[in-house]
C-alpha cells in the first residue's frame, strides 16, 4: 500500500475517533457554568421535579404509619378519662323471714332489705390512675413526633437513594454508549490492520459488561422508588425527580448540636416514663390502704308495715395482702427508669457524634472527588483516547482511564448519599423538623 495512502487513513482514523468522543466527557472538560453535577453546587439550578419537601408532605398526610401512632394518642387519651372514674355503686335486695314455718310461713312475716352499696376510693388513688394516664397521653404523644420524625428521616434517605440511583443510571447509559463508540473505533481499526483482532474482543466484552451493568442499575432504580413510594403511602412512584438539592451539599457544622438533644422525643419520652412509673409507685403505696364500703338502706317489716333505714361501714383488715410486694417491683421499675434514661442520654449523644462525623467525611471525600481527582480522570481519559487514536498508546490505556473516569463518578455519588444519609440521622437526632411537624398538624402533639 503507498505510504501517502496509508497516512490519509490515520488521519481518518483518528478524525472519527476524536469526534466520536461522547458527550460526558466533552462536559467533564467545560467550565463550571453547564448543566452537569459537578456545577450544580456553584451554580443556582432551577426546580425541575418532585423535590424533597413535596415527599416529606405526601408521607406525612398519608403514612400508614403515623396514622398508627395517631390512634394510640387517641386511645391514651380514652385511659386518661377513664382513670378518673369511680366504682360503680352497687344495688340490693334481701328479704329474710320467708317461707318458714309457723309464722314464718309465706311472705307475711318477710322482711326486706331495699339498699345501695359504694365503695369509697381514698389514700389518693384516684389521682395517682390520673397521674398515670396523664403521663400515657404524654409519651403517647411524643411517640408520634419521634415517629413523625423518623418518616421525615426516612424519606431524605429514601430520595437520595432514588436520586443516587437515577444518576447511576444516567452514568450506566453513558458508559454503555462509550463502549460502543469505542467498539466501532476498534473495529475500523482492526478492521484497517492497525490493531489485532484481540482488541475487538475486549471491546466487545467491555460493551457487554456496560450493557450488564446498566440492566442492574435499573433494577436498583426501580428498587430505590419502590422503597420511597411506600414511606408516602403508595403503591408506585414514577415522577421525575428533581437533583438540585442533592449536588447541592454544604459544610457541616457542629453548633452545640448536643444543647439540641434536649429536643428529641426519644429522649423526652424516657423522662415521661420516669414520671409515669412514680406515678405507678404512688399507686401501689395507695393500694396498701383498703377502700372502705359504705351501705345504705331501708328494711320493710311486712308483718307491721313498719319500715327503718339502715347504714352500714365496711373495712377490709390488710392482714394478709398489704401490696407489699407490688410496691417493691414499682420502686424497682423507677430505679431501672432513671438508668435506663442515662444510658439512653449517652447512646443518643455518641450516635450523634457518630452520625456528625460520617457527614463530615462524606462531605471531604465527594468535594475532593469533584475537585481533585474527576477532572484528572478526566483528562487522563481523554489523553488515552487521543494517544490511542494516533497509536501511541494501546488500547488497555483506555479501557483502565475509561474505568477509572466512571470509578470516580460513581463514588462521588455514593459519598454525596452518604452525606445526606448521615444528615438526615443529624436532624433526626436534633428534632430540628420538629416545629414543622407541630405547624403542620399531622400529628397529636401537647
Amino acid at each position: 500500500m503507498p505510504k501517502i495512502h496509508q497516512k490519509k487513513i490515520v488521519w481518518l482514523l483518528c478524525a472519527t475517533i476524536l469526534s466520536s468522543q461522547p458527550v460526558f466527557a466533552q462536559d467533564a472538560a467545560k467550565p463550571e457554568t453547564n448543566n452537569t453535577p459537578a456545577a450544580v453546587a456553584a451554580v443556582p439550578q432551577k426546580i425541575t421535579g418532585f423535590t424533597l419537601d413535596d415527599a416529606i408532605a405526601k408521607a406525612l398526610l398519608q403514612s400508614p404509619r403515623l396514622k398508627g401512632f395517631n390512634s394510640g394518642v387517641s386511645a391514651a387519651k380514652g385511659e386518661e378519662r377513664q382513670a378518673g372514674a369511680w366504682v360503680n355503686p352497687e344495688v340490693g335486695v334481701e328479704a329474710e323471714n320467708v317461707a318458714g314455718q309457723g309464722a314464718y310461713k309465706g311472705f307475711d312475716s318477710a322482711e326486706v332489705t331495699y339498699g345501695v352499696t359504694q365503695e369509697i376510693t381514698i389514700g389518693g388513688k384516684i389521682s395517682a390512675r390520673e397521674g398515670i394516664a396523664g403521663k400515657g397521653v404524654e409519651i403517647a404523644s411524643l411517640e408520634a413526633q419521634g415517629a413523625a420524625l423518623d418518616v421525615i428521616r426516612d424519606v431524605t434517605s429514601a430520595y437520595a437513594d432514588v436520586v443516587a440511583a437515577e444518576e447511576n443510571v444516567r452514568l450506566a447509559t453513558e458508559q454503555k454508549e462509550l463502549a460502543e463508540d469505542v467498539l466501532k473505533s476498534v473495529s475500523v481499526r482492526v478492521g484497517a490492520a492497525a490493531a489485532p483482532l484481540i482488541q475487538k474482543s475486549r471491546a466487545e466484552v467491555e460493551r457487554s459488561t456496560a450493557t450488564i451493568a446498566l440492566d442492574k442499575a435499573i433494577r436498583e432504580r426501580d428498587i430505590t422508588r419502590k422503597k420511597l413510594a411506600s414511606l408516602m403511602g403508595e403503591e408506585a412512584f414514577t415522577l421525575p425527580l428533581d437533583t438540585t438539592a442533592f449536588f447541592a451539599i454544604t459544610k457541616p457544622e457542629l453548633p452545640a448540636l448536643e444543647e439540641k438533644l434536649k429536643a428529641n422525643p426519644d429522649i423526652l419520652k424516657l423522662n415521661s416514663s420516669l414520671e409515669q412509673s412514680k406515678a405507678r409507685l404512688d399507686l401501689e403505696q395507695a393500694n396498701a390502704i383498703p377502700d372502705p364500703r359504705l351501705s345504705v338502706g331501708v328494711r320493710d317489716f311486712r308483718d307491721s308495715g313498719d319500715q327503718a333505714f339502715l347504714v352500714g361501714v365496711s373495712l377490709p383488715i390488710p392482714v394478709f395482702n398489704a401490696n407489699r410486694g407490688n410496691i417493691e417491683k414499682a420502686r424497682s421499675d423507677v430505679s431501672r427508669a432513671e438508668l435506663d434514661n442515662r444510658q439512653m442520654v449517652l447512646d443518643v449523644g455518641a450516635e450523634l457524634t457518630s452520625a456528625h462525623e460520617r457527614m463530615q467525611n462524606a462531605y471531604v471525600q465527594a468535594e475532593t472527588l469533584k475537585t481533585e481527582i474527576l477532572p484528572s480522570a478526566d483528562k487522563a481519559f481523554r489523553l488515552a483516547r487521543e494517544g490511542y487514536g494516533s497509536g501511541r498508546f494501546p488500547y488497555l490505556e483506555v479501557l483502565d482511564a475509561q474505568r477509572s473516569l466512571f470509578g470516580v463518578k460513581q463514588q462521588r455519588i455514593e459519598a454525596i448519599r452518604e452525606f445526606h444519609s448521615a444528615k438526615a440521622q443529624v436532624e433526626r437526632l436534633t428534632a430540628i423538623h420538629l416545629g414543622s411537624i407541630k405547624n403542620t398538624g399531622q400529628t397529636h402533639v401537647e
